[in-house]
């Protein structure tokens, strides 16, 4: 009786104790607008790094529903006007009379029947994004979010976290089922079926198994939003054959081997949408920390396809000197009035590097077209500027777009820190592009890397450049500059362009964009324990030291009883 009178004091009721236990056992998250109650224990996944990712992909999402919304209105006015006028002409011939219809009287019946977007999170685990998507975006470009996952656990949470953010679940639908049958279900390409004006793709690890589902299932000229954390094999890190196995195309982990992991995505997802005699055109394509983002359309035009072949291209990279190339797969002469198809013309350089004489590594195909839509990456740069403090990774986004609104459109690019390696010299990056710009030539950064310089500078221009920095400081890296060396190799051969190091327009950093880890550990993170207990990183890595060792231990005292 005494402890029964002590706990209603305390809690009120039983009841009330089991709500402190439910509000003991949730951790409440902010992003945005959106607040979830992310459940303690790792049961359900979520990552804090991705902040950067969702904030980019509400600004571009927002930003290009805009886009989509005026083309449908366009296209729906245009046709109202048709359907008017092949009225008026009917009634005409037939002697009746018809009411005139007006420019404004078309508009507000199609602005009244106009519906906006449907959208796809095919891989949700909390319902963050989605949630943000609904709260964030501009009210009425959205009809309805279907926030999809496989796992009853996450389905739960995407539930409890819609009604705490009072979101309305007939407009946010959270559905339990394979992303892939999903997709499959509702392709656009089929009679009948209306799809997904937008698809977002971020799944723990790679996307590629969804891919072919996604570029059915998006509608014509709608979007597709597609994360890739498997960095290491697009980068080449781990074995090449696994990328080729996946993403069809040959990695090399190199200075470029970052834009080289975007371009080899875009390859993958140019051949599926191929396929169903659609393509894509990317509006901002990005390597980010460990993982690559992209935003691309999907349209559907046999005569675009065509082009595809001229926009794909193999690597030639020298395995003795920085010196790369670029085959292209196809070739387009669009000189008359009906371009003409046909296999491209190659190799572009020979079976030996020009300058240290070594073999060539052949790497690709990856899609050698332009990677992003600068009008589009305007208009998002705008969005941000207009609403400061909307993101919690403003900064970092506004770099970032800085340099890609300023990314020449050549593919790859040459590193400072493997130049210098390679000619034993140190290099001050104003002054190698200060000489290419010098010499005619455009030299942009690369968000991918601090230390890129884009230019569409031919390899000997480079090499001429690289000779001259070195002969302004001939003793530095003398001794490893030997005859045999690959150096000494480039040295040897005659300059043929002069280079001018005096500081030219454009040599400067365009906008900080590289910031430091905001916190410990910061990068991916293990997948939702799915009920097992969660150990933090730090504590599971003093669990697993000596692990190899007591296995062998072990192993070894059973061999003696056996």
């Amino acid at each position: 009786r005494c402890m029964r009178r002590w706990l209603r004091r305390s809690f009120g009721t039983f009841r009330g104790i089991m709500d402190v236990k439910k509000e003991d056992s949730y951790q409440k998250i902010t992003e945005g607008k959106a607040t979830i109650l992310f459940e303690k224990g790792n049961t359900v996944f979520y990552n804090k790094v991705q902040e950067f990712n969702r904030d980019l992909s509400t600004a571009c999402i927002n930003e290009f529903l805009k886009i989509f919304h005026e083309e449908k209105r366009t296209k729906a006015i245009e046709k109202a006007k048709r359907r008017a006028d092949r009225e008026a002409k009917e009634a005409e011939k037939n002697g009746t009379k018809v009411e005139p219809v007006t420019q404004e009287s078309i508009e507000k019946k199609v602005d009244a029947e106009l519906g906006g977007a449907r959208v796809l999170e095919a891989l949700s685990a909390t319902g963050l994004r989605s949630i943000r998507y609904w709260k964030e975006i501009k009210e009425g470009l959205m009809d309805e979010i279907v926030v999809n996952d496989l796992d009853e656990g996450a389905v739960e949470a995407i539930k409890r976290n819609c009604e705490y953010n009072k979101v309305p679940l007939e407009k946010v639908k959270p559905n339990q089922g394979d992303a892939c049958q999903v997709l499959y279900d509702n392709r656009s390409l089929r009679r009948g079926q209306r799809g997904f004006d937008v698809v977002d793709l971020d799944p723990y690890g790679s996307a590629v198994e969804f891919i072919d589902g996604a570029v059915q299932a998006v509608t014509d000229g709608g979007l597709l939003c597609v994360t890739c954390t498997d960095k290491a094999v697009l980068c080449g890190s781990k074995n090449p054959e696994t990328c080729y196995g996946k993403y069809g195309s040959m990695p090399m982990r190199g200075p470029y081997c970052h834009e080289m992991a975007v371009r080899i995505l875009l390859q993958s997802l140019e051949h599926s949408a191929n396929r169903y005699r659609r393509h894509i055109i990317p509006l901002l394509s990005m390597s980010i920390d460990f993982y690559v983002r992209v935003f691309v359309r999907v349209k559907t035009s046999p005569y675009n396809v065509k082009f595809s072949a001229s926009k794909m291209a193999l690597v030639y990279q020298s395995l003795g000197c920085d010196a790369f190339y670029l085959q292209r797969m196809g070739d387009v002469d669009v000189s008359k009035k009906n371009p003409k198809f046909n296999q491209a013309k190659g190799p572009p350089c020979d079976s030996k590097c020009e300058f240290t004489g070594n073999r060539m590594k052949v790497l690709g195909p990856i899609y050698a077209a332009p990677m992003h839509d600068t009008s589009f990456v305007q208009k998002v740069l705008k969005h941000v500027e207009k609403n400061p403090k909307k993101y919690g990774t403003e900064k970092r986004i506004l770099g970032q777009l800085s340099i890609i609104n300023s990314e020449i459109e050549d593919p790859l690019y040459y590193a400072i820190e493997s130049l210098g390696r390679l000619f034993r010299t140190s290099i001050k990056i104003v002054e190698l592009r200060s000489a290419l710009i010098n010499a005619g030539y455009k030299v942009s950064q690369a968000h991918s890397s601090a230390s890129a310089v884009k230019t569409n500078a031919p390899p000997n221009v480079i090499m001429d450049i690289m000779k001259q920095m070195v002969l302004k400081n001939p003793e530095q890296g003398k001794a490893s500059r030997g005859p045999e060396t690959p150096a000494g190799k480039i040295m040897a051969l005659p300059i043929e362009t002069k280079a001018n190091f005096s500081k030219a327009k454009g040599s400067e950093n365009v906008a900080r964009a590289f910031f430091p880890n905001p916190e410990e550990n910061w990068g991916p993170k293990a997948r939702a324990s799915r009920g097992k207990p969660f150990i933090p990183a730090a504590e599971r890595a003093k669990l697993n030291q000596g692990k190899g060792r007591r296995k062998r231990k072990r192993n070894n005292t059973e061999e003696k009883t056996t």
